[in-house]
């Protein structure tokens, strides 16, 4: 992943709500499905389900696509700290 595609990730994941930030930051592992995730921070709601539900549905898109873009961030982040790609010094040359 280069690095300005890591930097749009972590900008749309500082975008989302603190508190749906918050819930998946703490509870969900990055191995986990989008479906799983989003399903979490629904049940976390106030009256879960039907609180998701009474929202307007562009509204809901929004809080749906500000859980994927958390999970996707963090999913980023751990693959940059797990599996660093560094790169290769410039050698002087003769």
């Amino acid at each position: 992943m280069k690095e300005s595609q890591y930097d749009q990730l972590q900008a749309k994941k500082h975008d989302a709500h603190p508190i749906v930030r918050q819930i998946i930051d703490r509870d969900c592992h990055v191995a986990e499905s989008e479906r799983a995730v989003v399903r979490h921070v629904i049940g976390k709601l106030a009256d879960g389900y039907q609180t998701f539900r009474e929202l307007p549905k562009a509204e809901r898109r929004r809080f749906i696509q500000g859980c994927l873009d958390v999970h996707h961030a963090n999913r980023a982040e751990y693959e940059a700290v797990m599996w660093p790609r560094y790169d290769r010094p410039d050698m002087p040359g003769p």
